[in-house]
């Protein structure tokens, strides 16, 4: 099968057996010839081509080729990100003095201070009351000698403080290792692309991209074939890719309690009525990515043969780790605590009601990335929603907390009247003490607590409108389930809406209590989930000349993949294809990223429907080109072909338009 003159190999077609031979092994038992890298790189270039890393040092034909095209890529794209030598360097150096700081820090304050001592300590005006001398700190609040006696609590601090300093060594020599890499890479971009740092700064990424394409005209990176934007795409987002598509797919949904922190909506109910939530914490992502992500492919970059055949080396590998991780879970938790202290106690002080605010969670990134969108086009994209989504959940006003807050808010603010008045009448007055405590403390007290219940007040809606403010939310986001259409202003959608926008206070929480979740879904309920997990794998992994095996999704495979109420010129079962399109919908964000990119005759026709679907809909309201419903798809950029930037579509589309019986974006 051909695609955009690349071959597959379609895994997809196997059937998956695990008793008896499995016919996935067979496929992957085969010889297959070796068509990338480290065999073929082995070649001489062809004449008039320097070799890849004579484009890093300025070498001739006799230097050796670049090994590994994956982590060139890798680093090419994250040098661009980082926005060139120097802001990397003092970002390293910065965050080695963050880390250090942050272990000496937590090391000082949970070894050396006495904190019984610093309670009963007596200064200021209290000293002053009790007729003795003012207090000092460093002899009455800290321990001369903190191992002694050397408590449980004392060994587990110390052990935290020896682990995370071998980690801070480690990331201190691998910042000398890393800086070789990114000279050559920097070389590349002055000598091969000419671009400089100050360049990179406002360069968009696609204009790297298409040097990088052009680059290959005259100098050879991949000796196969000259790779497209698409073909370094696909290797810079080989695994994330894959992590996309078992999410879309639920693969990892299981079986867990909606009240587990991080849980996310449920995918589906299983033969025994148990419902199966999707999750995804920050610790079960870097797992799940190191465990099989990482593991998965061989040095020419296919999946490996022994990786596939054998789901109990995965479980045990899963349990594995689970148990390394429940071991080190209190020296994390200390280091948690530490650091989420330092990084926001001083905002949550200034301003409290950050900690009502909300913001997307780690799943919910997941969820809404599209295949093939690198991430700062995805932060971008995500963050433009963030107002949108508050706007939805405004549209379900809770009278009564409103009007608690409002009494709450009105009584703490008094107070807190009061104490500024007294602080203008005479400022000593403030040190004054009721109840054992001073009115400067109440003036803290009662000023956040104001902070806090205003940030619970609503506003007064005097039009409700949940299906306008939601497609305003779908227009970034590009998801809406199939059972939240039409149900956008009943309590269920919200609840399941909630799971995804959080709470940034809850969201804090969750991620302390992830260190221990974790242990216990990788012990106890993804090793039963293996076989889907490789049954995904087996299913939809294609093989692309020139760059190995990739996620099919990511390929835009319409032929395999397609769904033709998102306009594919072909219709595949429900379950190969991608579930709300998403397919469909990351092809035209890529093709509005790279303009210069030239799909091949699937994606082609594709378009072409997309552009008879529009002027259909055009014809149909009467030519007209604007629309004045407020729920209006301004998602992406107004598409644009590689040859005519006016086509397929205008940059307003229709949110609720249907291709059969739904929408383009909510089409099932």
């Amino acid at each position: 099968m051909m695609f955009s003159g690349q071959k597959f190999n379609a895994l997809s077609i196997l059937k998956w057996k695990w008793r008896g031979e499995s016919s996935l092994s067979n496929r992957l038992l085969d010889d297959v010839p070796p068509e990338i890298e480290l065999s073929d790189y082995r070649r001489a270039p062809s004449p008039g081509c320097e070799s890849p890393s004579g484009f890093l040092n300025g070498e001739g034909l006799n230097a050796e080729p670049i090994a590994d095209l994956d982590l060139f890529f890798e680093r090419l794209y994250n040098y661009y990100c980082e926005k060139g030598l120097w802001c990397i360097i003092i970002k390293w150096i910065v965050e080695l003095f963050s880390m250090g700081f942050t272990i000496g820090f937590s090391g000082f304050f949970l070894l050396y201070v006495d904190w019984n001592g610093l309670r009963n300590a007596k200064c200021g005006m209290d000293a002053v009351e009790s007729g003795i001398k003012p207090c000092d700190l460093a002899k009455e609040a800290l321990h001369l000698h903190p191992l002694t006696p050397l408590t449980l609590s004392k060994a587990v601090i110390v052990g935290y403080l020896g682990l995370f300093s071998i980690y801070w060594i480690f990331c201190f020599l691998r910042f000398f290792a890393q800086l070789r890499d990114i000279l050559g890479i920097r070389r590349f971009y002055y000598n091969s692309l000419h671009v400089t740092d100050n360049e990179i700064q406002t360069m968009p990424w696609a204009t790297v991209l298409e040097k990088v394409v052009q680059l290959q005209h005259s100098q050879q990176l991949c000796v196969v074939k000259d790779l497209t934007a698409h073909d370094i795409i696909l290797r810079l987002m080989r695994k994330e890719n894959y992590l996309i598509g078992m999410l879309n797919k639920g693969v990892l949904a299981f079986p867990i309690s909606l009240w587990i922190p991080g849980v996310g909506p449920t995918v589906r109910t299983g033969s025994n009525g148990l419902r199966h939530h999707l999750i995804l914490t920050k610790p079960l992502e870097w797992t799940l990515n190191w465990c099989i992500l990482q593991s998965m492919f061989d040095r020419n970059f296919c999946v490996r043969r022994d990786f596939i055949s054998n789901p109990n080396a995965l479980k045990k590998r899963l349990m594995v780790v689970g148990l390394a991780m429940l071991v080190l879970a209190p020296f994390l938790v200390i280091f948690m605590l530490v650091y989420l202290f330092l990084r926001h106690a001083e905002q949550f002080y200034n301003h409290p009601s950050i900690a009502s605010s909300r913001r997307w969670s780690n799943l919910s990134r997941w969820i809404f990335r599209e295949f093939n969108e690198v991430d700062h086009l995805f932060k971008h994209r995500i963050n433009s929603s963030v107002m949108h989504a508050s706007d939805y959940l405004k549209q379900f006003p809770s009278p009564i907390i409103s009007i608690i807050a409002k009494f709450i808010s009105f009584v703490s603010g008094g107070f807190a009247a009061i104490m500024i008045i007294i602080a203008f009448l005479e400022e000593s007055l403030l040190e004054g003490h009721i109840f054992g405590r001073n009115l400067l403390w109440y003036a803290a007290v009662f000023g956040t607590i104001t902070a806090i219940s205003r940030a619970a007040i609503t506003d007064e809606l005097l039009v409700l409108d949940q299906e306008g403010a939601m497609s305003m939310v779908v227009q970034h986001t590009h998801y809406i389930p199939k059972k939240w259409r039409g149900r956008e202003n009943t309590e269920r959608v919200r609840m399941e809406f909630e799971t995804l926008f959080q709470y940034t206070g809850m969201m804090l929480l969750e991620e302390m209590a992830s260190i221990f979740l974790t242990p216990f879904l990788l012990l106890f309920v993804v090793p039963k989930h293996v076989d889907d997990i490789l049954q995904f794998i087996a299913d939809f992994t294609v093989d692309v000349e020139g760059v190995g095996h990739v996620c099919s999704f990511s390929a835009f495979d319409f032929q395999n993949h397609g769904n033709s109420n998102y306009g594919s010129p072909y219709n595949t079962p429900r379950s190969k294809r991608s579930c709300q399109g998403k397919m469909e919908k990351s092809f035209l964000s890529f093709q509005t990223s790279y303009p210069s990119w030239e799909p091949n005759t699937q994606g082609k026709q594709f378009l072409l429907n997309l552009r008879t679907f529009r002027d259909q809909k055009l014809q149909g309201q009467g030519g007209r080109h604007t629309y004045s419903s407020p729920r209006m798809w301004r998602g992406s950029p107004s598409f644009r072909g590689p040859g005519d930037r006016n086509i397929p579509f205008s940059r307003e589309m229709p949110f609720n338009t249907p291709w059969s019986s739904s929408g383009f974006f909510v089409a099932t």
